[in-house]
């Protein structure tokens, strides 16, 4: 698949702009939300892991996970020929989500708790929103008016789809409903850019509003037309929000002078940081949260290397490698999804070679005694 540079530039995830180091440069290539229900569970300090094994095309990179523990995500290089979108439900059982006829390349980003998943795949030169449902069903669900391609980012328990569509005009947020198809939602006042990245099971939505050249804010959408802005933490001058759970609790990143800072935001309490792991207070990033309040995503050491997170009120900040058995020999790049059972899903690799370009391995997270 070919795509022109403004039109890779639209498409890509927010965060796939932002470097740091793991013994190099890593470039994120995710923007990961998870899938809620309204289940609880105890806090666990300590890990299971387990490795999913080989991917099609080698390399894993995961971007959600249900309350089944199923996780999807694609394999391969993004926007390359051969990446194609995989669906994990256990042991031995990866499936590969095809692409549109025609194409060379899919992703699956979200998967309810039916197994509806939501992605994109490219048609011709351009990439296209894509739900392949519990049936086996592959669907184009299109793009906005006027627009040339789209991408599909959360799935709910209803299948509410959202995600952004893209075209000459720029990019918008959008909302999608098998009744009533593509709807754009209404970005802030002024701003000529809106994406969207979560869906609750309520329908609200956490994305991102602003303006295509930068100055971004998190906001959420109670409807299409109805639009929040949920601020920068103090200091920073603009956010971007990744995830929402059902209680309406919003993650993501701000970003400002002092560096690029985690935060979780509440009706109540407004925006705060979640904090950083010990020497490491220039980055860190909040992918995912579930239904208790459990924050996942990835921040830098005091070495600037990235490590994977789980932030929770009671314990703060905590390195998800401080958590798994020491002889794992496995090193926890990032945490892109946390499922309500405290399952986590996440990448990396072998701490010895992992910074030599080796290809990244999903790896799944479950609390002991869990």
């Amino acid at each position: 698949m070919e795509l022109s540079p403004s039109e890779d530039k639209l498409i890509s995830p927010p965060e796939e702009n932002v470097a740091f180091r793991s013994g190099k440069y890593l470039w994120l290539l995710l923007l990961l939300v998870p899938c809620f229900s309204t289940a609880s569970f105890a806090q666990s300090d300590q890990y299971n892991v387990i490795n999913l094994g080989p991917m099609p095309g080698q390399s894993g990179m995961p971007r959600g996970i249900n309350n089944s523990g199923h996780v999807v995500g694609r394999s391969g290089t993004e926007f390359n020929t051969g990446t194609r979108g995989f669906i994990w439900k256990g042991e031995n059982q990866v499936q590969t989500l095809s692409p549109l006829p025609g194409g060379d390349f899919s992703e699956a980003v979200s998967v309810n708790e039916f197994g509806d998943v939501v992605g994109s795949s490219n048609s011709k030169a351009h990439l296209r929103a894509l739900l392949w449902t519990r049936e086996g069903e592959m669907r184009d669900i299109g793009t906005a008016p006027g627009d040339s391609g789209s991408r599909a980012t959360s799935i709910n328990r209803s299948g509410q789809v959202v995600g952004w569509s893209f075209g000459p005009h720029g990019v918008s947020a959008f909302l999608w409903t098998k009744n009533d198809g593509m709807r754009r939602l209404t970005p802030l006042a002024g701003s000529d850019f809106s994406q969207a990245t979560s869906i609750n099971n309520a329908g609200r939505i956490a994305g991102t509003s602003g303006f295509a050249h930068g100055d971004h804010r998190a906001v959420v959408w109670e409807n299409v037309a109805v639009i929040e802005d949920l601020g920068v933490l103090p200091g920073d001058s603009e956010s971007e929000a990744y995830a929402i759970n059902n209680s309406g609790h919003v993650v993501g990143k701000s970003s400002g002078p002092s560096g690029t800072h985690a935060f979780i935001w509440t009706e109540r309490d407004g925006m705060r940081s979640l904090g950083s792991l010990p020497g490491g207070e220039a980055f860190s990033m909040a992918l995912g949260i579930n239904n208790s309040g459990q924050v996942v995503g990835l921040a830098s050491t005091g070495t600037f290397e990235s490590h994977a997170f789980i932030s929770t009120r009671r314990s703060g900040m905590r390195d998800l490698n401080d958590l798994i058995p020491a002889d794992s020999q496995i090193l926890l790049v990032a945490a892109v999804g946390i499922n309500d059972r405290g399952q986590i899903i996440a990448y990396g690799g072998n701490p010895a070679t992992f910074e030599h370009d080796e290809p990244s391995t999903v790896y799944l997270l479950t609390p002991k005694g869990g």
